[in-house]
């Protein structure tokens, strides 16, 4: 008795002592949103005003105390989340997490992010563009609050100290961004070792791009998926979010209730928390706009003033290609190159790890790139490769390009900012009062000997595969003022220019083909039509092949099944059971009749492509394909067959998980949405969910998932806001929703107020009304130093 006492006790006193340090911490890091700071730099006072959902509505008397105030807020509300997003940029992550992150920033540095982000920083620096000194108040508002202001949660529990930030901190932070946006690195190994392990007939089947000639070589290493693997675990573990895919469409004046432009989008981003957008309404002398920011970034990506709006998607083009360099067979630092023997670069790098000495690596290059392969530790690869690719490679103008598509006025001056970007390839979407819409495809577009041979990998040892040049700017993709009334994206491929179908890794038609059912016939859209749209869960692919999975199971014993997926009309409601069933029984179709050919090592990462999703109706539809049949079986088994067995799979898996009486599945608890934090695994709370959601891969409430067997699937990715901006009263009727909401800190109301809000398909106001936004009781006031 007496040592339970004493055991009691002692948990008594940690119990307080850790709620004691828990209300420490909340009363010192609660931001406040009233009252008057000081911000050392300021010309003038500046007033922000909080409005519902933590919204800034900055007012400053000079458009440089207008970004000095909005840095000062972005490090008030995201200062984890920028500080974060910095160290992966730079390949830094072991100076906050330790010696568990190096062999990430050796990735991260092999792939030439920081390097890039340093000569970027420098040359935009020289170039001194007019937006260069809102950059450094912008820099100096962020610097401010490190210096004068508690440090974040995160940063206090791991003991981190902050330094200030510098414009090369901006770059790393973009072109993280633009690395997460190509889908070659994951996409490029899977198809170079399926070219080699099945012949041209199977790959045909998938309605890919795909070309068996001169331009792969005839056998390369059978492993090329670990480099896959490797890519994917990086990103899976830096705790950031990946750029994915997205919607959007822009309506004329013709197409719209109010006869008016209306623009909508919703870019599709791996969800994480916190989110990955910061909204601010901004009111300076030389612009008014509201602006999505990347936290860490002082102009908006997606945007809206009085005179027009912008939003993007992802273009999807292929802008990475790898080489298998020839290594001399006595000097492992030569390759062969147009006939000759070339050194190998070599650049040393410096890893700073928390709590340990520095760790040095050498980064190895041809005249293709960085030498990837390098960085497989674990598995090296027999050959040695090498990527090409297209960010690292120009120029950097992006500062100058979100610059003027923040500040251009017309669509020339839109289309001439669009110009300046040369990569991460993207979709331009505009709007604006004049009744003008346009769509402009940005990135260089590489000129290839062939744009079928990009997906698999290149010999780098002849040089005719090389990079030569790319597309003049005209001839990327783009329409403005279309006859037809609206332009729109939803990452599919676009039409060919001059003859030229640019290579890609498009998704599948399925979103683009369901806005065009719901707008071509509809010329009185209206805001609610737009919302209801960005809602909308009908999936195009899973409707078109209904009849061929039903008919396949006309006999079924489980008739009331049947008679109940008769009546489904493809649409991912979390209330409902149907989809939960359907999606389960095309994968496992799709799984039953690939898995024996592509083999069970490269599986996972083959459903992580988009080759996977674009292959699954062409399969299906097709019957005579030679995947149906099961090599290692006697008979040869049919496309019915395939599908009547993956069914009879789907129902006992279903059953086990779920229970016998399927009318008491659902949807939406199987496909629930958590928001992840980068340190959640440890401390749990600092996650946001779960919560049941409608929607599912390639429908326009795009809520993406891999397909597992599992109970549950994990949303990985889905709209990273859902945006609406109505030229008819841009000020009191343009909508917006987050996934979980405007603060990072744990602290502030608004660190998840959105969040159910967002999972239900609720939206509140964009607000612009001047009035309106002064009613609200919580304002800052910033003033000068003395």
């Amino acid at each position: 008795m007496k040592l339970i006492k004493i055991i009691g006790g002692i948990l008594l006193v940690l119990i307080l002592a850790i709620a004691g340090y828990y209300f420490y911490l909340k009363s010192t890091l609660t931001p406040s949103y009233s009252g008057n700071e000081v911000l050392s730099g300021l010309t003038g006072e500046a007033e922000v005003y909080f409005t519902a959902h933590g919204i800034p509505h900055v007012y400053a008397e000079s458009d440089g105390d207008a970004y000095r105030a909005l840095g000062y807020i972005h490090a008030k509300e995201r200062l984890w989340q920028m500080d974060l997003l910095r160290h992966v940029g730079s390949g830094t992550l072991s100076e906050l997490f330790g010696s568990d992150m190096i062999e990430n920033d050796k990735f991260l540095r092999t792939m030439g992010l920081s390097k890039y982000a340093r000569e970027s920083a420098s040359e935009y620096t020289q170039r001194n563009h007019e937006s260069l000194p809102l950059v450094k108040a912008y820099l100096e508002g962020i610097n401010d609050y490190i210096a004068n202001n508690p440090k974040p949660l995160e940063h206090t529990i791991l003991g981190l100290e902050i330094k200030p930030f510098e414009i090369q901190n901006i770059f790393e932070i973009l072109t993280y961004m633009s690395f997460s946006f190509s889908n070659a690195h994951i996409t490029d190994p899977v198809l170079t070792e399926l070219n080699q392990k099945l012949d041209s007939t199977y790959l045909n089947d998938l309605n890919i791009y795909h070309y068996s000639g001169e331009s792969t070589l005839p056998s390369f290493d059978e492993r090329y998926s670990i480099q896959s693997e490797k890519t994917v675990s990086v990103l899976q573990s830096i705790g950031v979010p990946e750029f994915i895919g997205s919607n959007s469409w822009v309506l004329s004046p013709t197409k719209s209730a109010s006869s008016k432009v209306l623009l909508s989008n919703d870019p599709h981003i791996a969800f994480s928390q916190p989110s990955v957008w910061y909204e601010s309404h901004i009111i300076a002398p030389s612009k008014e706009y509201y602006g999505y920011h990347i936290p860490g970034a002082p102009f908006p990506l997606l945007m809206h003033a009085t005179d027009h709006a912008t939003g993007l998607t992802m273009f999807e083009n292929d802008d990475m290609d790898f080489y298998v360099e020839e290594i001399h067979p006595e000097d492992s630092m030569k390759y062969m190159h147009k006939g000759e023997w070339k050194q190998i670069g070599l650049n040393e790098e410096l890893i700073h790890v928390k709590g340990e000495e520095p760790v040095t690596f050498n980064i190895r290059y041809t005249t293709h790139g960085p030498i990837v392969s390098d960085i497989l530790k674990d598995e090296p690869l027999d050959d040695i490769v090498s990527m090409y690719w297209v960010t690292t490679n120009f120029p950097n103008y992006m500062m100058e390009a979100v610059y003027g598509l923040t500040y251009g006025a017309n669509p020339e001056e839109i289309e001439m900012a669009a110009s300046q970007i040369h990569g991460p390839g993207l979709n331009i979407m505009y709007g604006d009062s004049s009744g003008n819409i346009a769509w402009w495809a940005v990135g260089k577009l590489l000129k290839r000997k062939d744009e079928r041979t990009s997906k698999t990998f290149y010999d780098g040892s002849s040089g005719h595969y090389d990079p030569d040049s790319v597309y003049a700017f005209e001839k990327n993709p783009h329409a403005i003022n279309p006859p037809w009334g609206y332009v729109h994206s939803a990452n599919n491929q676009p039409d060919t220019v001059d003859g030229v179908l640019y290579s890609g890794y498009y998704l599948p038609d399925d979103r683009g083909e369901r806005i065009t059912q719901l707008l071509d016939d509809n010329n009185s859209v209206s805001v609610n039509d737009v919302k209801s749209m960005l809602m909308d869960d009908q999936s195009v692919m899973m409707t078109e092949v209904k009849g061929i999975m039903l008919h396949a199971i006309k006999d079924t014993e489980q008739g009331e099944v049947l008679r109940d997926l008769l009546k489904w009309e493809g649409n991912f409601d979390r209330d409902d059971f149907r989809p939960l069933i359907f999606q389960k029984w095309v994968n496992e179709t799709l799984k039953a009749a690939q898995l024996d050919e592509i083999g069970t090592d490269l599986w996972p990462m083959y459903k992580r492509t988009h080759t996977y999703k674009v292959a699954a109706e062409h399969l299906i539809k097709n019957k005579n394909s030679k995947w149906w049949d099961i090599d290692s079986t006697s008979v040869i088994e049919s496309r019915g067959d395939i599908i009547r067995m993956a069914f009879e799979k789907t129902m006992e898996d279903l059953t086990n998980q779920w229970g016998n009486d399927y009318t008491l599945w659902n949807w939406g608890a199987a496909h629930s949405l958590r928001h992840n934090h980068a340190m959640g695994e440890v401390i749990s709370f600092l996650n946001v969910g779960d919560f049941p959601v409608s929607g599912g891969n390639e429908v326009l409430n795009n809520m993406g998932y891999t397909y597992e067997e599992d109970k549950k699937q994990t949303i990985r990715f889905g709209p990273s806001t859902r945006r609406i901006v109505d030229f008819s009263d841009i000020r009191n009727n343009s909508w917006s929703i987050l996934p979980t909401g405007q603060s990072g800190n744990y602290f502030s109301p608004y660190y998840d107020d959105q969040a159910e809000m967002f999972a239900n398909g609720e939206f509140r106001k964009m607000m612009m009304d001047h009035d309106e936004i002064k009613r609200s009781e919580n304002k800052i006031v910033l003033t000068p130093a003395n």
